[in-house]
């Protein structure tokens, strides 16, 4: 695997996309917006880099942990808290099926040029 200007591209995206999760999952009033956006966004992920897909994958979840517990304010009710952190964990989950999907989406259109 090399470094190459596509990767760090598809790393910055992949930075974005990170804290547009993050935003949603501290905003969301239910588990549905943060478990729609986070699969989008690691299919596309994973759409931009086929091969490498997973390392897009690894790092976008570390920085949704990360920076979850570094810089999310944490909910003072008990029912917000878990809400959050089921949204946190889900969406760490749905990171690398996103973008498993989105690579194997890729590589089928690809094949059929």
């Amino acid at each position: 695997m090399t470094f190459d200007r596509q990767l760090l591209i598809s790393l910055g995206l992949t930075l974005i996309s990170s804290v547009l999760i993050l935003v949603c999952i501290k905003i969301a009033s239910s588990i549905h917006l943060p478990y729609f956006v986070t699969p989008a966004l690691a299919a596309g992920l994973g759409f931009l880099e086929p091969r490498r897909g997973w390392l897009l994958a690894v790092v976008q979840a570390a920085i949704i942990w990360l920076g979850y517990m570094i810089f999310v304010p944490t909910a003072t009710d008990t029912a917000d808290a878990d809400v959050e952190a089921f949204g946190l964990y889900g969406s760490m989950i749905l990171t690398f099926a996103g973008s498993f999907i989105g690579g194997l989406l890729k590589r089928g259109l690809d094949k059929g040029k």
